[in-house]
């Protein structure tokens, strides 16, 4: 049992039912995907674990589940709803997992590793499924674009370099969570974005095409504009299509995958006065709030903790350096957070 990280765990052995522990595992991963789990067939059968670990820059999770048929699916609603701007990479150690991308099917087996970009739809499914998943900002992986879109649905085998390398980089992770540190964690997030970044680039060139490249680029430009205009407070689609020389229907079909330009950009506000709570412990909660783009105060704090699940001040307490996990405070308050809320800091940063 993990005694330095935050931890949750939930499983069959908690619940009195099946059906306890089908809810609460849909409920922690639903953020990330609708979740329908059918009835088993002999309940006793019946698996639904999971231990989630909060990692300061990624979320760690191990699943075990079986004895019923499994079904994950992320559309444009739940995007839209979860604002996630994060990347799941996922080991499969037993059992298959079926999964849709763009079209196309693919059946996952033990030892491969799958990359699933959480701005873009997907579904899987599966009957029995061991894995290991992190969960990271997309920005750690690379910076162009076009290359995170050539991610989204890349499975590197199990026999190839690649897949072994990062198969047993995972592996190493899941056996060190129970001396992890809180200092340490953040490291180890980063060196298995950059590990990723390095393996996953030369097979990831292959899958670019040219017109997710003009796709890519064009709202990579109009993003990085988003960010170094967030604290102007007409930010919004008038201003980006007169920015940009683009109809209104051409902007919200450049954004339709990513949940839509509007809610883009509130999330972009919320995670860039996350980060200025976190590096500027001297600016208050308002200055914070002006220089992100939101006028009032009030607006802006029920915006934050509806987002994050927590206030301002208290994400100040939890996040006060790159992460200051360690003291009794930040402890508490990120122990005390949802998975769901660990899912917005990961996305926040």
């Amino acid at each position: 049992m993990p005694g330095n990280l935050p931890v949750n765990q939930i499983g069959v052995g908690q619940m009195r039912h099946w059906r306890d522990a089908s809810e609460a595992f849909s409920e922690t991963v639903g953020p990330l995907f609708e979740t329908q789990i059918d009835a088993p067939e002999d309940g006793n059968q019946f698996r639904a674990e999971l231990a989630s670990y909060f990692l300061g820059h990624a979320v760690f999770f191990e699943a075990d589940m079986g004895g019923a048929a499994y079904h994950f699916m992320r559309d444009r609603k739940r995007i839209a709803q979860s604002g996630l701007d994060i990347i799941l990479i996922q080991m499969l150690l037993e059992g298959e997992d079926i999964r849709t991308v763009d079209g196309e099917t693919v059946a996952a087996q033990p030892g491969d590793i799958c990359i699933a970009d959480m701005s873009r739809t997907f579904r899987s499914e599966t009957a029995s499924c061991h894995n290991l998943t992190l969960a990271l900002p997309r920005h750690m992986i690379f910076e162009r674009e076009n290359q995170l879109d050539a991610l989204h649905g890349l499975t590197i085998k199990a026999s190839s370099v690649a897949g072994k390398l990062l198969g047993s980089h995972f592996r190493t992770i899941r056996q060190s969570l129970a001396v992890l540190t809180p200092d340490e964690a953040p490291i180890v997030a980063r060196a298995t974005a950059n590990l990723v970044a390095t393996l996953a680039a030369p097979l990831s060139e292959g899958r670019i095409n040219a017109n997710g490249t003009v796709r890519g680029t064009t709202l990579m430009e109009i993003r990085r504009y988003i960010d170094q205009k967030l604290a102007a407070p007409n930010l919004g689609p008038d201003h980006l299509c007169r920015a940009f020389g683009l109809s209104r229907a051409t902007l919200y079909r450049l954004f339709e995958p990513i949940g839509g330009v509007t809610d883009f950009i509130r999330s972009r506000r919320l995670q860039r006065a996350f980060d200025l709570l976190r590096q500027y412990r001297e600016r208050s909660v308002g200055e914070v709030a002006y220089a992100c783009g939101f006028g009032d105060v009030s607006a802006f704090s029920r915006a934050f903790r509806q987002h994050f699940g927590m206030t301002p001040t208290e994400a100040r307490v939890a996040m006060g350096g790159p992460w200051r996990g360690t003291t009794p405070d930040a402890v508490r308050a990120l122990d005390e957070a949802s998975v769901q809320d660990w899912l917005r800091i990961v996305g926040a940063q």
